[in-house]
């Protein structure tokens, strides 16, 4: 598809690396004398929850900041279907491609008439993994182009896929047997995903916009619809990036979830490696940005601005990042530093360092954090193909010392587990821990969990905003803030 479209849309919603905010503020403000009727929660749990929260911000921020500057788009993906980059994209092409080109070159077809023909037709299952596959070639003689598929509709039980499609279709310039002057022209794939799953199906489609000398791709339009099941609190996403031959290309995102809310992104790359971007989220917060990328010069930077809506307290978040890159070795750095303004004035700061690496033929981000607070956080991020995995601790303010282990996965969601000590040395000492939380989060940072302490078992409820709802069997509840 040429080098052009390739340094576009190679990173285009490519696997990430995640990051970060700053583990800052949160726990100092959050009281646990409690009112009348209010649950009373110790404060090694809400300083678990705040620990886990800012977490979760760290791995998102500089995972928006690293895509952003690497020409990356922090979209939410799914790892089972859909187009989400350039590589990706190119890498269906050619395997469609392969199979279109040995069917034309073994069966060597000369003259066809007839309009849309079909020209070869196969249906196989593989003795050894189970797997049923159908395959076809069309061919219009009066357009000159064709449609070639590939359908999976059987799987080993343990994938979780129920059927999966890709189509591509192709100007053969009325020239069957010759490929030199083939264009593609579109692609489209849909996913099935078996009962239960938490992804219902997902529709993709590609097109091309642009072409260079030699009939490569230097322009394209991508396109993703995903459904979510019905135990998901997400409805439904829909994606449309643009990639243009200048450099220059957009992204548009929502997540419609089912009570009617939703999440909306825009990004705007341009041709001189710098961009802009904002967002709407559920409760109508505004976001707004600019980027600067790596690729001219090996440095990036990064700044935001969150504006939460009114009676929201923190009011306001500036980040301001700036990025090395060793094209050398492929490792990088980064610097974040950040502000908090809370209703009553205060003014929080906070600084996250962080080093990406490979190390074993994996990647591997390491993130440490300093706040005004007197917190610190130091984390380890390991990336596999389907998923990253998360280790670390965290040391709240008035000392509680968190362990921190977590799995994200590619589309953005993910668990995350802490233990909560009565500080550093109760933990080497071998000390039983005194809090112990499990969260599920979605995409967007809101999730839910439970919190045990001792005899009780506690629920917890997290919003996108850090709001996190923590109520026991009784209907007693607290709002712990993440901030």
């Amino acid at each position: 598809m040429g080098q052009t479209i390739g340094r576009t849309i190679s990173g285009f919603l490519s696997l990430i690396f995640i990051g970060a905010l700053l583990f800052f503020t949160g726990c100092e403000k959050n009281t646990t004398a409690p009112p009348n009727g209010e649950l009373e929660l110790s404060k090694a749990a809400s300083e678990g929850l705040v620990s886990g929260w800012q977490t979760l911000r760290s791995v998102g921020t500089v995972e928006d900041v690293s895509e952003m500057v690497g020409g990356d788009v922090p979209v939410q993906k799914t790892e089972l279907g859909g187009i989400y980059s350039g590589k990706q994209l190119r890498r269906e092409i050619a395997k469609m491609r392969r199979g279109m080109d040995v069917v034309l070159n073994e069966k060597g077809f000369r003259k066809i008439t007839g309009g849309d023909t079909l020209l070869w037709f196969i249906d196989w299952t593989d003795p050894v993994t189970g797997i049923s596959v159908r395959k076809a070639l069309y061919y219009n003689d009066s357009t000159g182009h064709a449609r070639y598929y590939e359908a999976i509709y059987q799987f080993p039980s343990q994938v979780q896929l129920q059927y999966d499609s890709t189509e591509i279709r192709a100007d053969l310039n009325f020239t069957l047997n010759d490929t030199t002057d083939d264009k593609f022209l579109s692609l489209y794939k849909f996913t099935l995903f078996k009962p239960g799953f938490y992804v219902e199906k997902i529709e993709a489609y590609a097109y091309a916009t642009d072409y260079g000398a030699n009939n490569e791709v230097t322009g394209a339009v991508l396109n993703n619809t995903v459904w979510y099941g019905q135990q998901n609190e997400l409805e439904k996403l829909t994606q449309q990036l643009e990639i243009n031959p200048d450099e220059s290309g957009s992204a548009n995102e929502r997540l419609d979830y089912r009570d009617g809310t939703f999440l909306q992104r825009t990004i705007n790359f341009y041709a001189d490696y710098t961009g802009d971007f904002s967002e709407i989220w559920r409760d109508g917060t505004t976001v707004s940005g600019t980027f600067d990328r790596l690729e001219d010069d090996n440095h990036g930077s990064f700044t935001r601005t969150i504006n939460f809506p009114s009676g929201h307290d923190p009011v306001k978040i500036e980040e301001a990042a700036d990025v090395t890159l060793n094209p050398a070795d492929s490792s990088s750095s980064l610097i974040l530093k950040e502000k908090v303004l809370f209703a009553s004035g205060q003014l929080d700061t906070s600084r996250l360092d962080v080093d990406e690496y490979w190390e074993g033929g994996l990647k591997k981000t390491h993130l440490e954090a300093w706040s005004s607070d007197g917190s610190h956080a130091d984390l380890l991020v390991t990336h596999y193909t389907e998923y990253k995995e998360i280790e670390g601790n965290y040391t709240a303010p008035e000392g509680y010392y968190v362990l921190i282990n977590g799995t994200f996965y590619n589309d953005g969601s993910g668990e995350l587990w802490l233990k909560i000590y009565e500080s550093e040395q109760a933990y080497l000492n071998g000390d039983p821990p005194l809090v112990i939380i499990y969260i599920h989060f979605n995409p967007d940072g809101s999730g839910e969990g439970n919190i045990t302490e001792g005899s009780n078992t506690y629920k917890v409820k997290i919003g996108q905003d850090g709001k996190m709802v923590v109520s026991n069997n009784k209907g007693e509840s607290k709002v712990v803030n993440g901030f």
